[in-house]
């Protein structure tokens, strides 16, 4: 408000959106959150035909210098699915993560209708959100993450043993139990806190070889190895949800790279 509040709406151009953000004193992913939020409402005035465009678009926002990540290779990955070990709620979302690539707030948003038993399907249509302590179902981080995720019968032998599991909790409470429709919920059948679930990996991997690990290091683990099996970069990129092939490729540029050095060995042995 105190930047833009008094300019008027025809006087706000994508130039002063990208001074406004270079002038912020706030890291790149805080500076990003407010420009989601400040781009939504432009939009909601492009909406209302009180501007012709929203003066967001393509504006240039502050960037931190990425810091290559650790990845879990695929040994890494089956230790800790050992570690994991057998059937919990908390396992079994531990172990989702991994099989499938989700972001944690599109796991907790799952709803039993959104998975087909029958031809082992998750449909992707939700995301977990919290404002304010008031927690609710929206629409997923950008359009593409709106998607289908083929998975193995392993994964959904999973799914059906929690069902089972879920089942007789509900029943045992009844009226009382607040989401049934809800594939992940508190004994009570309320949302599941996501932050509590960040703060329940933590613990469970501190003091391991995996205490680098979070909880989203899963979804890299996960892309992390489709790349590494040879699927193509665009397939991994709608699995995942990206907006577009480009942020995968700059995410895991340097798997694609070694990638490239793997095909290029294995051409060399074949012509030999």
């Amino acid at each position: 408000m105190p930047v833009l509040g008094n300019i008027k709406l025809k006087d706000i151009n994508t130039a002063k959106i990208t001074a406004f953000f270079k002038s912020l004193p706030l890291g790149a992913s805080t500076c990003r959150k407010v420009y989601i939020v400040l781009s939504s409402i432009f939009t909601c005035g492009v909406k209302q035909g009180f501007i012709l465009k929203n003066p967001c678009q393509n504006a240039i926002l502050p960037r931190n210098e990425r810091k290559e990540k650790p990845f879990l290779n695929e040994d890494q990955a089956k230790q800790l699915l050992k570690m994991v070990g057998d059937y919990s709620q908390f396992n079994t979302i531990i172990k989702l993560l991994l099989f499938t690539g989700m972001r944690a707030g599109e796991c907790l948003a799952l709803r039993w209708e959104d998975i087909d038993f029958d031809n082992n399907i998750i449909r992707v249509v939700h995301t977990l959100t919290d404002v304010g302590g008031v927690k609710s179902l929206t629409a997923p981080k950008t359009y593409n993450s709106i998607r289908s995720i083929k998975v193995s019968d392993d994964v959904k032998e999973l799914l059906r043993k929690h069902r089972s599991e879920k089942m007789k909790e509900a029943l045992s409470l009844g009226e009382l139990y607040e989401h049934p429709e809800m594939v992940f919920t508190s004994h009570l059948g309320n949302y599941i806190d996501r932050s509590g679930l960040n703060t329940r990996f933590r613990k469970f991997v501190k003091d391991t070889s995996f205490s680098f690990l979070s909880l989203h290091g899963l979804r890299h683990c996960n892309a992390t190895l489709l790349i590494n099996s040879g699927i193509p970069i665009k397939v991994v990129s709608e699995h995942l949800g990206h907006c577009d092939i480009g942020v995968t490729a700059n995410i895991y540029a340097h798997v694609l790279e070694e990638s490239k050095i793997k095909a290029a060995d294995a051409i060399s042995l074949k012509l030999k």
